[in-house]
């Protein structure tokens, strides 16, 4: 895979790296001098080999949504000095920028995104299949490659197949948030649509075998997502709308509304209620994380001597926005949001530019979607492992939306009629 990122064209040294996060368990590594080497931290050194040999990175200027990203990493990497300093600190900033930076230089066009969905889909049907037979033997066929458990979880009598990811949640949630982009794939047309109905199905398959609530909720998210192309004008109105019902329910529950969390786990099952009382301790406990957050939560638990029993620091913390908080404090966890709202104006504008697009609108649409859908599963899960190469591919990707939208000298082919050109491609304006 090394030689590919250094050899390749730039669609398939992108691709080499989604399929190594995709089948490599992170358990695979070297140990050198107290240091992790992951392998895909090995493969993100051979991408920056290859911007550096290559000169690709030339020329290249920073966009907002790019500059917000390297201050949140440099924020979570300097509180994480400032706390204590550790190889991991500086292994997750490596991390997050080099995989972000490597992707996004590396996206230029349609060809490069439509061959990244390409590559998901081939990469789910195999995982389906991993996932299913885990499911139906209890057995995991990527435990040979170390790392994940042989046999599968089991939780109220169901096992939960988890495939090379370190939990079944992450598993699901891979799924779960792939599976809007397979839906946009298939208004593409021509050969998309069955690799889009594979790809659907594949999801589908991940998100049920995991068996949890938190990727089924994700899935949900991503129905509504696409069901609401029709309001893509009016989204204003959508978002109103929610605020409008979270203030009423506030005002009319006798509980904090983020409780709601655990009602909706008494229909779906899984532990909501956690989910709900990490929020509340967060909230109460703000003055020990604000500034430049925290390493020590276990007292905030009420099974404070069976957690201090395992890890005398850190509670479980299943809440992503919660551990952007610890991590970085509130200036962290701001830039974090503030990501996300500029990713998603990326998308919006794009949809609503009017202009003719290489790829279909709706698979722009399946963009945003997807990045609400991985917002959603920030709730019940952190990410920890190999699914954070797929966020930050999605938060990579999406800026490279528009240089779309302002490319038709190659438009990709298409059974279906595309939107009507009501307006010139430079009257797209970058974010």
């Amino acid at each position: 895979m090394c030689l590919v990122v250094l050899c390749a064209s730039r669609h398939i040294a992108v691709c080499a790296v989604l399929v190594t996060a995709a089948f490599i368990p992170l358990g695979q590594q070297f140990v050198f001098a107290g240091l992790h080497l992951y392998f895909l931290r090995i493969l993100i050194l051979a991408g920056v080999c290859r911007l550096l040999t290559r000169h690709e990175a030339r020329g290249y200027k920073l966009e907002t949504v790019d500059k917000l990203f390297v201050a949140w990493a440099m924020t979570g990497m300097i509180c994480g000095i400032l706390r204590g300093p550790s190889a991991e600190t500086f292994g997750a900033v490596y991390d997050s920028l080099g995989v972000y930076f490597l992707i996004r230089i590396l996206t230029r066009d349609a060809t490069d995104i439509l061959a990244h969905l390409k590559t998901l889909v081939v990469v789910s049907v195999a995982m389906a299949f991993c996932m299913a037979w885990e499911t139906l033997s209890h057995h995991n066929v990527f435990h040979v490659l170390g790392g994940v458990p042989e046999i599968a979880s089991e939780r109220y009598e169901r096992f939960r197949a988890q495939g090379p990811f370190r939990h079944a949640i992450l598993a699901g949630t891979f799924g779960a948030t792939l599976f809007p982009l397979m839906i946009g794939l298939w208004f593409n047309g021509g050969r998309f649509k069955r690799l889009a109905i594979a790809g659907a199905v594949s999801s589908l398959v991940i998100t049920v075998s995991s068996a949890s609530s938190g990727p089924l909720m994700s899935l949900l998210t991503s129905v509504l997502g696409m069901g609401l192309w029709s309001m893509r004008m009016r989204m204003h109105v959508v978002r109103r709308s929610i605020l409008f019902l979270f203030i009423a329910l506030a005002l009319l529950m006798n509980a904090p509304v983020w409780y709601l969390i655990g009602r909706v786990s008494e229909l779906t099952g899984g532990t909501g209620w956690y989910r709900s009382f990490l929020i509340e301790q967060a909230i109460k406990h703000f003055g020990e994380w604000w500034l430049i957050g925290s390493s020590h939560t276990a007292h905030w638990s009420p099974w404070q001597s069976n957690i201090l029993a395992f890890d005398r620091g850190q509670m479980d913390i299943t809440n992503h926005y919660i551990v952007q908080g610890l991590n970085g404090g509130v200036l962290m966890l701001s830039l974090f949001l503030a990501i996300i709202v500029n990713e998603l104006r990326i998308v919006g504008r794009t949809v609503r530019a009017r202009v003719e697009l290489p790829i279909h609108e709706r698979l722009v649409w399946g963009f945003g979607v997807a990045l609400v859908s991985h917002c959603m599963a920030f709730i019940s899960v952190s990410y920890f492992d190999q699914i954070r190469v797929f966020w930050f591919w999605l938060l990579a990707v999406i800026p490279a939306l528009p240089l779309v939208a302002g490319s038709l000298s190659n438009p990709v082919p298409s059974n279906e009629p595309g939107p009507s050109v009501l307006g010139a491609p430079d009257q797209l304006a970058m974010p």
